[in-house]
């Protein structure tokens, strides 16, 4: 197996899928060895340039903890595919009680070309501008839009250093190009795994240079041969409220019809797809 096969860069996809290595992450304490400039570059490389084969399928529950208060529920289903150079996503979320609660239904477009978020509004999808890509998907939730386009892969990558998260990792800063970005964040940290090449921990910085949010790895499980997350985290260091993501269901080298990405069509429930169990 290619090893950089499961990982899917471009989307939030890119924290589900991990490499089979992940299975042996050496939790030890040896040194981290400096990467020198070309091989920083050669492991950026490879991560912002690993694809999956087909499509895949993946029912959640977000479960909503904030510092104060009772935890809230969310559901939903998220798919994904590419086209070209073009990773598409479609995610739909809503709260589980009451049980009418809408549904706030997405479709993310990224490439080297940059990124395109919609939204589903009334009959139609409508593009959603960069500067409220930061909002929240749901009200009351920390994960928004940019978490999950996560157009920092295409933006110029330095390499800062090595060190551990648990794991040994190796740090990069991204710097967005553009000033309509820059006015809401000034820098992305990711941590990329020594050992199998895959986001351990990203950090978004404010325009002030403070940590404002931050995205986590948690528990991996062997699914129909492929090695997914089970868990994610994403906390608000303001607020101090946190997001734990759970993928409960998937369907993964699959086929999706190309509707289901289409921002031209009606904002309708994609058709069913048989799941198994996580």
């Amino acid at each position: 197996m290619q090893k950089f096969f499961t990982i899917l860069v471009g989307a939030l996809i890119a924290l589900i899928f991990v490499s089979e290595v992940s299975a042996q992450i050496r939790r030890g304490h040896d040194k981290v060895v400096e990467l020198t400039t070309q091989e920083a570059s050669e492991m950026w490389s490879k991560f912002k340039s690993a694809r999956i084969a087909g499509d895949y399928a993946m029912g959640f529950i977000i479960t909503h903890s904030p510092r104060r208060g009772e935890n809230v529920e969310y559901v939903g289903e998220i798919f994904g595919t590419r086209r070209g150079d073009e990773t598409l996503t479609r995610i739909r979320v809503k709260k589980v009680e009451p049980k009418n609660s809408p549904v706030s239904d997405f479709i993310l477009s990224n490439s080297a070309r940059g990124g395109i978020v919609w939204k589903a509004q009334g009959d139609k999808f409508v593009e959603v501008p960069k500067a409220d890509w930061f909002k929240p998907l749901v009200d009351g939730l920390i994960y928004s839009p940019f978490d999950l386009l996560m157009p920092y892969v295409n933006w110029q990558a330095v390499y800062v250093g090595g060190g551990r998260i648990g794991q040994a990792v190796y740090f990069f800063d991204l710097v967005p190009p553009t000033k309509d970005i820059a006015k809401e964040i000034s820098r992305v940290r990711i941590a990329i795994t020594r050992e199998f090449n895959s986001p351990a921990q990203t950090e978004i910085f404010d325009a002030k240079g403070d940590v404002v949010k931050k995205v986590s790895l948690g528990a991996v499980k062997k699914f129909d041969g492929v090695w997914l997350v089970r868990q994610m985290f994403a906390r608000d260091e303001k607020s101090r409220d946190k997001d734990k993501l759970e993928f409960r269901s998937a369907s993964v080298r699959t086929i999706i019809d190309s509707s289901v990405f289409d921002a031209t069509k009606k904002p309708v429930e994609p058709p069913r797809i048989e799941f198994k169990r996580l």
